[in-house]
C-alpha cells in the first residue's frame, strides 16, 4: 500500500485502499424541509442486473491512481478539475488494543458504506491513524488541514479531542467526534455519540408522563454509572420531581447490599418510584431477580433502562417483564444492521451506526456547499439510522429516541422517536 495515500501505510481496516480514496455526493433534499434524510443504510442495486452494488464492487484501477497536490488540496488524479470535498476520518487504527482497533474498522466500514449508498465522484475521504495518543491525533489533524479537509470525523477518544478541535478551529473545520464525554464538546466539536444524558432524559420523561415523578437510581461506580446518576439528577432538578435516593456498587462484586438499602427506600415511598439501572448482560439479569427478592413490587416500581438493555439475551428475565428503556429507533436501523451485516459479514457495533451517519451528513453538506459549523448546526437536524438528531450549539446532540418494554416475547417499542424538532435549536 506504499504507492497509496501517506496517510495510509500500515492501516488495516476494511477495504482500506478503497477507504483511501472513498467519495461521494449526498441525496437531494427540499428547500424548506423536515430534516434532512442523510442515509437509509439500505445497499444500491444495480439496475440493469439487480445485483446488490457493495463497496468492493466499486473499485476501479483508475481509482487507484496517484494524487495530486493543488491549491485546493490532496486529489486523486482521477478527480483533477472536480470541486472536491475532503473529510478526514481520524480513529485509532494501530491502537494496542486489539478491541479498539477492531472497533475503529468496524467505525471506518460504516463510514464506507454511507458513502456508496450515496455514491458520487467528487468526496474524498483522508483516513488518518491516531493510535489512540493526542499527540499523535494533533499531528494527523495538521496533517488533514495542510491537505485540505473541509471537516474533521473523529477522533474516538476524549482526551483526543481538544487537540484536534484546537487545531481545525484555526481555519474554522467542524470536528465531528465519537466521544462520550460532553465536557469536550464544544468550541469547535459535535460529538455524534449517543449520549447517556439523552437516553436519561427520554426514560425520565417517558415515565414521567405516565405518572412517575419520583425516581431512584442503583448502578456500577464507573465513569459511566456516575454520567448517568448525574444526568438523572439534573433532569429531576429541572423539572421537578423527586430523587429518593442512589446507590453504587463495585461492578466487580456483589451488588446485594446496595439492593437491599434502595428496595428500603423504595419500599417506604408511598407513590410510584422510577428505578433507573443503567446495567447490561449478566449483572442486569442478578441484579433485577434480588429487587424482587427483596420485596419490590414491579406494580408499584417503573425498571428503567437506558440503551445497555436493548439486548435480547436479558429479555426472557421474569423480573424485568413490564421494564423500559430508551433507544434508537429500530426501524431506522433496521436496513442499516442488515445491510453492513450483509456486505461485512458481522453486526455493526454502535459506534459504526454512528459513524454511518457523521458520514451522511458530512456527504449532505457538501452537496449543498455548507460543510461549516452553521451547516453542522442546522435547526432542522438530520434522520440517520440513529433516528432523529441535531447539534446544539454547545456541541452535544440531541436525539429523538424511541422508548422499548420488555416482555417475555422481547422488547417492543411504546412510544415512537420524534420524527420532527421543534422550531428553533438548543
Amino acid at each position: 500500500m506504499t504507492s497509496r495515500s501517506p496517510s495510509l501505510r500500515n492501516l488495516k481496516a476494511p477495504s482500506l485502499v478503497l477507504a483511501s480514496l472513498l467519495l461521494a455526493t449526498a441525496c437531494a433534499t427540499a428547500p424548506t424541509r423536515p430534516p434532512v434524510s442523510i442515509g437509509s443504510g439500505q445497499p444500491r442495486v444495480d439496475p440493469v442486473t439487480g445485483e446488490v452494488i457493495g463497496p468492493a464492487a466499486e473499485t476501479t484501477d483508475e481509482a487507484l491512481n496517484g494524487f495530486a497536490r493543488g491549491d485546493g488540496g490532496l486529489t486523486p488524479n482521477f478527480m483533477l478539475g472536480k470541486d472536491v470535498k475532503r473529510a478526514a476520518v481520524l480513529l485509532p487504527f494501530s491502537h494496542p488494543n486489539a478491541q479498539v482497533r477492531a472497533e475503529a474498522e468496524a467505525m471506518l466500514a460504516g463510514i464506507e458504506l454511507a458513502l456508496f449508498e450515496n455514491g458520487g465522484t467528487d468526496f474524498l475521504i483522508l483516513p488518518k491513524d491516531t493510535a489512540g495518543r493526542s499527540s499523535t491525533a494533533e499531528a494527523r489533524a495538521d496533517e488533514a488541514i495542510d491537505e485540505g479537509a473541509d471537516i474533521i470525523l473523529g477522533p474516538l477518544f476524549g482526551t483526543e479531542v481538544p487537540v484536534v478541535k484546537d487545531a481545525a478551529l484555526r481555519k474554522s473545520i467542524p470536528v465531528i467526534a465519537f466521544s462520550n464525554d460532553r465536557t469536550v464538546a464544544g468550541g469547535g466539536s459535535y460529538l455524534a455519540s449517543v449520549m447517556p444524558e439523552e437516553e436519561v432524559v427520554r426514560i425520565m420523561g417517558y415515565a414521567a408522563s405516565r405518572g412517575t415523578r419520583t425516581f431512584a437510581f442503583l448502578g456500577p461506580d464507573t465513569a459511566y454509572g456516575r454520567q448517568v446518576e448525574t444526568a438523572m439528577r439534573a433532569e429531576a432538578a429541572t423539572n421537578g420531581w423527586t430523587i429518593l435516593g442512589a446507590g453504587f456498587y463495585d461492578p466487580s462484586s456483589s451488588a446485594s447490599s446496595e439492593v437491599s438499602r434502595i428496595a428500603g427506600l423504595i419500599k417506604a415511598e408511598r407513590s410510584q418510584v422510577g428505578l433507573l439501572i443503567p446495567e447490561r448482560g449478566t449483572k442486569l439479569l442478578s441484579i433485577a431477580p434480588l429487587l424482587v427478592v427483596n420485596g419490590i413490587d414491579p406494580g408499584r416500581t417503573r425498571f428503567l433502562g437506558t440503551s445497555l438493555w436493548d439486548d435480547s439475551s436479558i429479555w426472557r428475565e421474569p423480573a424485568l417483564a413490564g421494564a423500559q428503556f430508551s433507544a434508537v429507533d429500530p426501524d431506522n436501523m433496521g436496513n442499516f444492521r442488515d445491510t453492513y451485516k450483509r456486505i461485512y459479514g458481522r453486526t455493526p457495533t454502535d459506534l459504526a451506526a454512528a459513524a454511518y451517519d457523521a458520514a451522511s451528513l458530512a456527504i449532505t453538506l457538501a452537496a449543498e456547499n455548507n460543510m461549516k459549523h452553521g451547516g453542522v448546526t442546522d435547526p432542522d437536524g438530520f434522520m440517520g439510522v440513529n433516528g432523529l438528531f441535531r447539534f446544539r450549539l454547545d456541541g452535544t446532540s440531541e436525539r429523538g429516541l424511541a422508548v422499548k418494554q420488555i416482555s417475555g416475547s422481547g422488547a417492543s417499542v411504546v412510544e415512537d422517536g420524534v420524527t420532527r424538532f421543534p422550531p428553533g435549536g438548543s
